[in-house]
């Protein structure tokens, strides 16, 4: 896992010092490559390429970035392609290469594919390649959006990065912010690709490529979709054993390195299954590293994490954060996060990710996305179950289902009821998976009457639309279209990719470690997917057909343990903390961005201070979008 950055002059305006501005980038992404760093610059053709190197395969000077062939196709590259020796030996043999690495041969497999080489590849990456022969330089993002890459076309230039913090150090760029993204970042709690905060700057999505040339519009193109499978009439027994091949074999890959691999362990179904599948392989005991809290028991699980640890003989290490670690840490959590996440679970996985690196270990498996797979949260059943409902009232005239849903708004405005009904009665999708932050029937209320006059086009149903249209379009190979799947849909190209990816880079790389995640191999992303809906939940368990593949290797009461969720005391230790900077940084900043209105947030520090559990996740997203306005936006 590497930092990527570089431009190309398109109009050839002249840049005072190209060289120092790859410089500057490079600099900016320390971070995610402390081994080693490196330039390419073609003045005459106007391509500057940077690259900060975290070495984890080839640790020799062979795998130094920008790479090279002798045909001058150049690459920087961020990521891991895991199958890069069966493409050696398959597709290149007879070749010959100066190194051991994945990089050489995604250089190779470009001059003999072209863009093609795509489908070839396995793994997670982010890379931009410079093509002499046609002059431009080729762009893509792995299929499901573990690695990062960020674009902006200013000033003449297109230019590229690992993170948005590098691109800001380019002089012709401009920070202004984004008041579009900003609008759907109070409904989602997330940034909604292809948009970033930064007027713009954008976000290559998941499973998209792009060529730019000299003077060439800036187009990207999808190269990837979900495939799913008719698996309606296969065995039980069958699909369980598959899934289990497929999991076992994505650990597999993900165990290709050169530095030592371990794994984040919380005792819980997903990441004790990749723990017992590492230890399958491993000749000796994996590292494994868990987070709990002090004096908080109802969010601890370190205990059944102990109890996963003695099961396959790891060597286990703790965090026990405390009520100053998290105090401490809050006001430096916006400096790691250059794009805007409310997420406060960020804050245990920095702690757990800096243990990590301190104890030797640089790459890291994870069990994120299985969730959103297999439909592992308990509130998505509330969703199957009532879908039935939701479309009988949907079908209502539209003058009664808004009477309905305003005379409900009128005697809980708050409620998620309110929201469902207001919905329907929008005729709207009824699933937002992810939609974490203000309710759009009540968001407007929350905005200054300056702003909601600005963004007053705007809806953040349409975020939701888009991804709806998308799936309905996808083929379903004679399968019948279940809720369950646009649930899982959604979750596999929305939630993972830009909330929990996006957090695992950042945490990960802004501790230099490479996080993996073997549940989002695209082959088994796929076959997830195409699994029946009644098999992802039966008779109220979630996860259903996951679990019973896994009884296999882990014992029932790691696998039907209560799901506790990775959740964090934030409103009993730094709540306060939250309140306090609010009221003393409120008004200024509702003055100087024009986004909130002053009496409505104070109402919202009211019901913070009068212990509204309800206001705990609003509370977090206002602090930490106020502070991360004031960290980033001129």
């Amino acid at each position: 896992m590497c930092g990527i950055n570089g431009f190309l002059n398109q109009t050839g305006v002249a840049l005072a010092d190209p060289e120092g501005y790859v410089a500057a980038m490079n600099r900016a992404l320390a971070h995610r490559g402390p081994d080693d760093e490196g330039a390419w610059h073609d003045p005459d053709r106007g391509v500057h390429l940077g690259h900060r190197r975290l070495s984890i395969l080839d640790l020799s000077a062979a795998g130094h970035q920008p790479m090279q062939t002798p045909r001058g196709t150049t690459i920087v590259f961020n990521g891991e392609v895991y199958n890069f020796r069966e493409l050696k030996r398959d597709l290149l043999d007879g070749e010959r290469f100066a190194s051991h690495t994945d990089t050489e041969v995604l250089l190779r497999l470009y001059e003999r594919d072209g863009e093609g080489m795509l489908e070839h590849l396995n793994g997670m990456f982010a890379f931009a390649l410079w093509d002499p022969d046609r002059g431009g330089l080729f762009l893509a993002r792995d299929r499901v959006g573990i690695k990062p890459l960020y674009y902006t076309q200013q000033g003449g230039v297109f230019a590229f990065s690992s993170e948005i913090r590098a691109l800001l150090t380019l002089p012709w760029v401009n920070a202004a912010l984004d008041e579009e993204a900003l609008y759907h970042f109070l409904t989602y709690t997330k940034v909604m690709p292809p948009r970033t905060m930064f007027e713009g700057i954008y976000k290559l999505r998941p499973g998209h490529k792009l060529f730019v040339r000299p003077g060439g519009p800036v187009a990207p193109e999808p190269y990837w979709e979900v495939a799913y499978e008719n698996l309606d009439r296969e065995p039980e027994a069958a699909l369980q054993d598959r899934l289990l091949d497929g999991l076992r074999q994505s650990v597999g890959y993900r165990m290709i390195s050169d530095v030592p691999v371990g794994a984040f362990l919380s005792g819980g179904v997903d990441s004790s299954a990749i723990v017992a599948l590492m230890a399958e392989r491993a000749a000796h005991p994996i590292k494994t590293y868990s987070v709990g809290f002090e004096g908080a028991p109802d969010y601890d699980e370190l205990d059944p994490a102990r109890r996963v640890s003695a099961l396959f003989g790891t060597d286990h290490h703790e965090r026990v954060v405390t009520a100053q670690d998290i105090r401490d840490f809050l006001p430096r959590i916006v400096e790691i996060y250059d794009e805007p996440l409310a997420d406060a679970t960020s804050i245990p996985i920095h702690f757990i990710s800096q243990m990590a690196r301190r104890e030797g270990t640089t790459v890291v498996l994870t069990g994120d996305g299985a969730d959103e797979l297999f439909s592992g949260y308990r509130n998505w059943q509330r969703y199957v179950r009532l879908y039935p409902y939701y479309r009988a009232f949907a079908r209502l005239p539209r003058p009664l289902k808004r009477l309905a849903a305003g005379a409900y708004r009128a005697y809980d405005a708050g409620s998620p009821n309110a929201e469902i009904l207001a919905r329907a009665a929008d005729d709207q999708e009824f699933f937002w998976g992810g939609a974490r932050g203000f309710k759009e029937s009540v968001k407007r209320d929350f905005l200054s009457p300056a702003y909601s006059a600005r963004v007053a086009h705007l809806d953040s149903y349409d975020e939701m639309l888009g991804f709806r249209r998308r799936f309905e379009a996808v083929g379903m190979n004679g399968r019948r279209r279940r809720d369950v799947d646009w649930m899982c849909y959604l979750g596999a190209k929305s939630i993972v990719p830009d909330y929990y990816l996006y957090r695992a880079d950042r945490l990960g790389m802004a501790n230099s470690i490479e996080l993996r995640v073997p549940f989002l191999d695209h082959h088994l992303v796929n076959y997830a997917l195409s699994l029946p809906g009644g098999l992802k939940v039966r008779d109220g368990e979630p996860k259903y057909v996951l679990k019973k593949a896994l009884e296999a290797i882990l014992p029932r009461d790691v696998l039907y343990r209560k799901k506790m969720g990775f959740c964090v005391p934030l409103q009993e230790w730094a709540g306060e903390i939250m309140v306090d900077y609010l009221e003393r940084e409120g008004a200024a900043f509702c003055e100087r961005t024009g986004v909130f209105s002053e009496a409505g947030l104070r109402r919202q520090l009211d019901a913070a201070r009068a212990g509204s559990a309800h206001y705990t996740s609003t509370l977090w997203s206002v602090y930490f979008l106020a502070s991360w306005i004031n960290r980033w936006i001129p």
